[in-house]
């Protein structure tokens, strides 16, 4: 049975995945059952890793914008020095 999301690699798997593994031993042979779970999130640590997901994004509100102002209109980049023009 799968359900959800499950990571499986990396440093979060380390604190969100819970994993258990149990063999029966029968007269035909072995019986074998794998459980993992993923642990939710909990800002307090007490049920879950206090630890958030790096892939978690978080919006934040745009800032004030400033209008922006333009420059004077000066001739710069003329013709080379002053009094010097081409012809």
């Amino acid at each position: 049975f799968r359900d959800g999301y499950l990571i499986s690699t990396g440093e979060p798997k380390k604190h969100y995945i819970d994993q258990a593994v149990r063999h029966v031993l029968m007269r035909q042979g072995v019986l074998g059952i794998k459980v993992t779970i993923m642990l939710a999130h909990d800002p307090e640590g007490r049920m879950g890793p206090k630890l958030p997901m790096p892939d978690n994004v978080v919006v934040h509100e745009p800032k004030e914008e400033v209008p922006v102002m333009q420059p004077a209109q000066d001739n710069y980049g003329g013709g080379g020095y002053e009094g010097q023009g081409y012809e």
